[in-house]
């Protein structure tokens, strides 16, 4: 339930900084605001996958509510010029930026060219943690004042000593770089506690934003409740807590209306999907209340 003003109904305001939406692999955005609902969710950052690019509905969440949403795109094409009036066209319709791979960041760097160039920012959904990746997250920053770059779940748990020196901790400690603690459970217990407590001390708690990863969290029998006691075990305070779970998102997200303008794809999105098989038994670990396949 929320306020007036937006807030969860204790006050605390909660923002899911990581949640994937488009069938047939993940849920439709109607599904995931049956999530919100169950898990006292504010307000949400929907990001797309190659392997269900559902620009359409996402921009359609973004036009109904705007208040309430924000959404990331993703590239598609089946070469550059494609993959560059895809993301133009994303972009221009007022996604906030593009999920990006590891493989974009190394080999298709000149996507965060354009995300500069438009004052939108890459979510990187890899391995930040690596060198040869953060060196180029580094350089880009530096290169641009006004670029923005979020590392996403948890900018890839890796060995805590990378964030001592060298291209990782340059990074992980940039002002302008952010870290989502998504997938929780995806990673071994002990090694994503001792990651977690480094990160935290790198960055503080000014950058770093909770994601739930819906519904990738339910394949792995989780609860959007236990994902969000995770962090509990790191002992914040109740300042830390409201920038963690809502404000350091609303700053990065929602400070400002979303440039909202007409999608006009260049192409049909899912033509150029890439197919993804899911994991063993993931379909019927999904949220209840799925919705059809939103595809033409």
């Amino acid at each position: 339930m929320t306020t007036p003003d937006g807030t969860g109904s204790d006050g605390t305001l909660r923002i899911d900084a990581y949640a994937h939406v488009g069938m047939p692999r993940f849920q439709t955005v109607d599904d995931y605001r049956a999530v919100m609902a169950d898990g006292g969710i504010d307000r949400a950052v929907l990001s797309l996958f190659d392997a269900c690019p559902d620009v359409e509905g996402a921009h359609a969440a973004l036009c109904r509510r705007p208040d309430t949403f924000r959404a990331l795109g993703v590239p598609l094409g089946a070469d550059e010029s494609e993959l560059r009036a895809g993301a133009e066209a994303q972009l221009a319709a007022g996604f906030s930026g593009l999920r990006l791979s590891d493989a974009d960041v190394l080999e298709r760097s000149w996507l965060l060219e354009t995300l500069a160039e438009r004052e939108r920012m890459g979510v990187v959904c890899g391995r930040a943690s690596a060198p040869e990746c953060a060196e180029i997250l580094v350089a880009h920053l530096e290169r641009h004042p006004e670029a923005v770059l979020v590392g996403g779940h948890f900018g890839g748990a890796d060995d805590p000593r990378v964030l001592e020196r060298g291209p990782v901790a340059e990074l992980f400690a940039h002002p302008r770089f952010f870290v989502v603690f998504s997938r929780h459970g995806g990673y071994p217990t002990p090694v994503v506690r001792h990651w977690a407590e480094a990160v935290v001390a790198r960055c503080g708690w000014q950058r770093i934003l909770w994601g739930s990863e819906a519904p990738v969290l339910f394949w792995r029998d989780e609860t959007i409740q236990q994902a969000v006691a995770w962090v509990d075990q790191l002992r914040p305070t109740a300042d830390e807590r409201a920038a963690f779970f809502g404000g350091n998102a609303r700053r990065l997200y929602f400070g400002a209306p979303a440039p909202l303008g007409p999608l006009r794809m260049p192409f049909d999105p899912w033509a150029r999907a890439t197919p993804r098989p899911l994991p063993a038994g993931a379909a019927a670990r999904q949220a209840p209340g799925r919705r059809t396949d939103p595809r033409p």
